[in-house]
């Protein structure tokens, strides 16, 4: 039966581990818990729906950030105690097309401090995307911290360009194409970061900059789910190498580490790009929350723009 909070149907798995069977997605606090919800259609196997909202580019291939959120929505559903991918690989196949898809999972071992989870996203009888991940409890992980890293020394958030509202205005003017994924956040970028858009990069591979969710309320925190889409949904880092390097970059893979639950606010995010051999390159990132923690890294391999 539905829970009070009308989120989750649980029944209990053939392990005796209880698990959530189904999200309802009429009753999805957001737009990405209602664009990343599953139900759960026999053991081990869900169904969902790709949304174009969270598409590259309009009627283009879905963000593989928002794929692997989505596919991790449902290992989530497997995995007990453990509801946080401390660590989880996707290998992009092909993309998939906004509508419904199915994510088969599979647990590999279930063990006092993590639970691996193996899964596959397929729309139709084709597979789109394999995942590998440990899935651990962010909320009671104890252990020795140590850190040689600091949130990047960006101007204040006042200070820097509402990107967000810049790309859906030039859209609107004819001047660009839409990019959907951009409009499910709340970007705000230093001027130096930013201006690969207007045909200035400043020649290192680096972006980043603030960003919540578009409609992200005050006092509310994202869902660490939302990591994974964070991990993902900037402009390419190559973007800011050269002049005119801006089409199409195809993630290879992705693997996101997650480290904490964010605090509500905006993120702080950076990524970089040091190695461009042959084709492929490497975009290496770090993400803050708003109170200065460390709460997910990613790397991504890639394809380099043409």
């Amino acid at each position: 039966m539905t829970t009070a909070g009308g989120s989750t149907v649980r029944t209990p798995a053939t392990d005796g581990v209880p698990v959530p069977e189904a999200v309802v997605v009429g009753e999805a606090r957001d737009r990405f818990a209602r664009d990343t919800a599953v139900r759960r259609v026999a053991p081990g196997r869900y169904t969902a729906c790709v949304d174009a909202g969270w598409s590259v580019v309009d009627g283009a291939a879905p963000n593989g950030g928002y794929l692997l959120a989505l596919a991790a929505r449902a290992m989530q559903a497997e995995t007990g105690p453990h509801p946080d991918p401390v660590t989880l690989t996707g290998h992009f196949l092909r993309p998939p097309r906004p509508g419904e898809v199915s994510v088969e999972v599979e647990v590999v071992r279930r063990g006092g401090r993590h639970t691996t989870v193996a899964g596959r996203l397929l729309q139709g009888d084709v597979e789109c995307v394999r995942l590998l991940g440990a899935f651990g409890d962010l909320a009671t992980a104890e252990g020795p911290d140590r850190l040689a890293l600091a949130p990047p020394a960006y101007p204040p958030l006042e200070a820097c360009i509402d990107v967000t509202s810049a790309a859906v205005e030039r859209a609107a003017a004819g001047e660009l194409p839409s990019f959907p994924i951009q409009e499910r956040f709340d970007h705000r970028q230093p001027a130096e970061l930013a201006s690969w858009a207007v045909g200035r990069p400043t020649g290192r591979g680096e972006m980043g900059g603030y960003l919540r969710f578009a409609d992200a309320v005050d006092g509310v925190a994202m869902d660490p789910l939302g990591l994974l889409v964070v991990a993902d949904c900037f402009a390419p880092a190559v973007f800011n190498t050269t002049p005119g390097l801006t089409s199409w970059v195809p993630t290879i893979e992705l693997t996101v580490q997650l480290r904490g639950h964010p605090a509500p606010g905006y993120l702080t995010a950076a990524f970089t790009t040091a190695a461009i051999t042959r084709g492929y390159l490497e975009e290496d990132g770090v993400v803050w929350d708003a109170d200065g923690n460390l709460v997910a890294l990613s790397r991504q391999l890639a394809l380099a723009p043409r």
